[in-house]
């Protein structure tokens, strides 16, 4: 056996041994989510790397294509349908039309946004103020916001109440006891009700509306956040830019800082899950559960939630993948919209604007 063959040989095996080793952490990512972080939270960091470790297998499925490596290309192409679920509730695959002139009259649509205290991302003071302007714009028959009332009183809100007026125009039903969580209709409300405070501040406020004889509740979310400094947010900025860290010990100092905040935001939000998703079992008919999860598909919470009778509007509808929260570095989908009921999820829209440090979700339904 010539030379160039066997180091052939040696470089095809240690490749496979590679990808292969990749391909099962690949898998293993995929379902960290079914791990309860309150017994194992690193786990469920690690689901993190699952958009990451994705795009590896493909690269390297296409990689070993290339090279006419059929057998090691077939291996990880079953790992990756191994992770089908996973995968396509990341990166749905729908083509369709959306909201047929025919199903218009039936529609109503619901915009969740987490609005950062109506303060704006680009830092300056814009009159008017840009988010509210867009809130009202958008015209949705439900508007389900989080980080919207840190005081605990919506209307007396700084920006929100110099525009109440219009916003009472629009939305003469808006409602919120406590914290950050409110929902702004066009229908009124029949109660509010199943709420969790943690520390003063609601994680999640369910609804009862009465939309023309037919009842939907609303459960709006806000989830508890990983909660990391400036300083943190400094550090991990630095951390993506490795040629700008100083050494060894800053990597360590964030490695250490960022998965210590994320276990523990992790332990609280799958004890939050937990709470929700028996408000939800003991909910009959129609319910919407949205808001800012603070947590992607697939996440142990997301997987507690969504159970095995709700569906992911995002998932039905949406082609490819898509982040809801854009600042310092952490782009990830972590804003949801789930439903269970006699209405369908015909369209969802990731809004654009970069007013707040998330985006919007504009999710259209149309009753059955």
């Amino acid at each position: 056996m010539s030379l160039p063959k066997k180091i052939w040989i040696l470089f095809r095996t240690i490749g496979a041994v590679f990808s292969i080793l990749i391909a099962v952490l690949f898998v293993i990512s995929a379902y960290c989510g079914m791990a309860d972080p309150l017994s194992y939270a690193p786990l469920a960091v690690f689901g993190l790397c699952f958009p990451i470790l994705l795009v590896v297998v493909i690269a390297l499925i296409i990689t070993w294509l290339c090279l006419r490596q059929w057998i090691i290309a077939g291996i990880l192409a079953v790992f990756l349908i191994a992770a089908y679920d996973p995968i396509i509730t990341f990166s749905p695959l729908n083509v369709f039309e959306g909201l047929s002139k025919e199903d218009e009259p039936r529609s109503f649509r619901v915009l969740s946004y987490n609005v950062m205290n109506f303060t704006d991302f680009s830092g300056e003071v814009h009159t008017p103020n840009r988010t509210i302007e867009y809130i009202l714009n958008v015209d949705a028959d439900f508007v389900c916001l989080a980080e919207a009332a840190q005081d605990g009183e919506f209307d007396k809100c700084e920006y929100v109440k110099d525009r109440i007026d219009d916003i009472k125009a629009k939305y003469p039903y808006y409602y919120n006891r406590e914290g950050d969580v409110v929902l702004l209709s066009k229908f009124p409300f029949e109660s509010a009700q199943d709420s969790i405070s943690v520390n003063g501040r609601n994680k999640f406020q369910g609804f009862d509306v009465n939309v023309n004889g037919r009842h939907i509740k609303f459960i709006v979310c806000h989830l508890e956040s990983i909660g990391l400094s400036d300083d943190d947010k400094y550090l991990y900025r630095q951390l993506t830019h490795l040629q700008k860290m100083r050494n060894m010990e800053d990597i360590e100092e964030v490695r250490e800082t960022l998965m210590s905040k994320l276990a523990k935001a992790f332990r609280k939000r799958a004890i939050q899950a937990q709470v929700l998703r028996q408000c939800i079992d003991k909910t009959e008919g129609n319910i919407i559960v949205c808001g800012d999860f603070n947590d992607t598909p697939d996440s142990f919470a997301y997987r507690t939630i969504i159970g095995d009778d709700l569906t992911d509007a995002y998932k039905e509808c949406a082609f490819g993948p898509t982040i809801t929260f854009h600042s310092n570095r952490f782009f990830f989908r972590i804003d949801q919209v789930l439903y269970r009921g006699d209405f369908h999820a015909v369209d969802i829209e990731r809004g654009h604007v970069n007013y707040s440090d998330h985006y919007p979700l504009i999710t259209t339904f149309v009753w059955d």
